[in-house]
């Protein structure tokens, strides 16, 4: 589950990142902005610390603004987590289980809801640097470290590393940017005969 939530949305240790300055920040944003919705499919690994691989996963995500996400993980592991800006849904078909959370509560786990509120307050816990033509989220408490690569102003890398050092990479494939998506796509309908757990 930790492994997912990172991956919304985040092996060689990352040096520590350099404060940055706002420019850093407000270039970030800027380009973040021009991003209305954007759908890809992704690869995503899972690293230790050492760089081992832990998880290896692909699936489908889409985003929304303002705050809209969908992430799809195909078999054998399954899950899906839906926002809506209110709520996350995070279904688990193999244990039958959904848990639903606040989204306001889960930006600080979940770097990539960073990357659908591009002028939230949530911007004031973190520093941005750019370097090697990429940009570095770090968060100013706890520890955790988001890397956005951009390939013709589209995003096609996210790198999350927690703080303990593991490190999810993410790569993004047949990135379409600013198409239409219903909204529909954002509603989670509970399945019949599954545990809810609800700590909204």
């Amino acid at each position: 589950m930790k492994a997912v939530v990172f991956a919304m949305v985040m092996a060689v240790s990352f040096n520590v990142f350099a404060s940055g300055d706002e420019s850093d920040k407000q270039a970030l944003q800027s380009l973040l902005k021009q991003t209305q919705s954007l759908s890809a499919e992704f690869e995503q690994q899972v690293k230790d610390e050492q760089g081992e691989v832990l998880q290896t996963l692909s699936g489908t995500l889409k985003l929304k603004r303002p705050a809209n996400l969908y992430w799809h993980t195909k078999e054998p592991d399954e899950s899906v987590m839906v926002a809506n800006g209110e709520k996350v849904w995070y279904y688990n078909p193999f244990v039958e289980q959904v848990t639903i959370y606040a989204q306001q509560d889960m930006v600080d786990d979940s770097p990539l809801l960073l990357v659908l509120n591009s002028n939230g307050n949530q911007w004031q816990n973190y520093n941005v640097s750019f370097r090697d033509n990429r940009y570095f989220v770090e968060h100013q408490t706890n520890g955790s470290k988001l890397e956005l690569r951009f390939t013709d102003e589209k995003l096609t890398e996210i790198t999350m590393v927690q703080a303990q050092g593991e490190r999810t990479e993410l790569m993004l494939n047949n990135v379409a940017l600013n198409e239409t998506i219903s909204d529909e796509q954002f509603v989670f309908d509970v399945p019949a005969d599954v545990d809810v757990d609800d700590q909204s």
